[in-house]
């Protein structure tokens, strides 16, 4: 059988990433001196979407898959945050809401989903087309460093899950992808192993090369970051944070 789209399977995105908070400070911190509304692109289960509603700003939330707008909304309601929040059903390389934003955002990887040039370009021009006058448009990529290809990796220490988990990946250096499939099994009451199984598929990128791209997309001044505390960029850096404005 092959793995579901991690998308789909909301449930098992946040036992991945629920407790992933590196990228929140950035975020909060952008929210607090931009102010709102906040657009954010690619909010997933709304683990970015609550950081920055907690700082009184009014967030729209831009996500296609209904299953991470349902969990987001049950995340935000729980943290009674719902009446901050606008839910978009909507694709970014098309996005047209007819109004700008003082901050829009891009958070955790969202732009590594665009798999294509034009792809990547139509987002990063619709983004564009969403910041208003003096307003900043802010993203994150992870530093392209993978293990060797194909080997699978034992996860030992991911927290909040109960059984094992462990991660493949395949590298093609030519067309700049990654496909990343997690594997959780766990042993039932019936002592019968199931497996769990998600695949993602993303391109990654240089920093230059999204730099450039930035400014194609209209944006006159841009700031890279060698991780969420806007320090400089060195070489142990494991995210590249960007700054981008019009």
């Amino acid at each position: 059988m092959s793995p579901a789209d991690l998308y789909a399977d909301a449930e098992f995105y946040d036992l991945l990433h629920d407790g992933y908070r590196d990228d929140l400070g950035f975020y909060r911190g952008l929210a607090e001196d931009h102010g709102g509304p906040v657009l954010e692109l690619g909010a997933g289960s709304g683990r970015v979407t609550v950081a920055l509603a907690r700082t009184g700003v009014d967030v729209v939330a831009v996500e296609p898959s209904a299953a991470m707008r349902a969990r987001g909304t049950a995340r935000l309601t729980a943290g009674d945050l719902a009446a901050s929040v606008a839910w978009v059903d909507a694709d970014m390389r098309t996005l047209a809401l007819g109004r700008t934003f003082p901050l829009v955002v891009a958070p955790f990887h969202a732009l590594m989903h665009l798999t294509t040039l034009d792809d990547q370009d139509a987002a990063l021009r619709a983004a564009r087309a969403h910041v208003a006058a003096g307003g900043a448009f802010a993203t994150d990529v992870y530093v392209p460093r993978f293990a060797a290809d194909g080997v699978v990796r034992v996860e030992p220490d991911w927290a909040g899950l109960e059984g094992d988990l462990s991660t493949w990946q395949h590298v093609d250096p030519v067309a700049q992808t990654v496909v990343t499939e997690h594997r959780l099994d766990r042993v039932g009451a019936d002592g019968l192993v199931r497996r769990r199984a998600v695949r993602l598929h993303q391109r990654y990128y240089q920093r230059f090369e999204l730099e450039r791209a930035l400014r194609a997309a209209g944006f006159g001044r841009v700031r890279t970051f060698g991780g969420f505390d806007r320090g400089p960029v060195t070489r142990d850096a494991r995210t590249w944070a960007f700054l981008a404005f019009p």
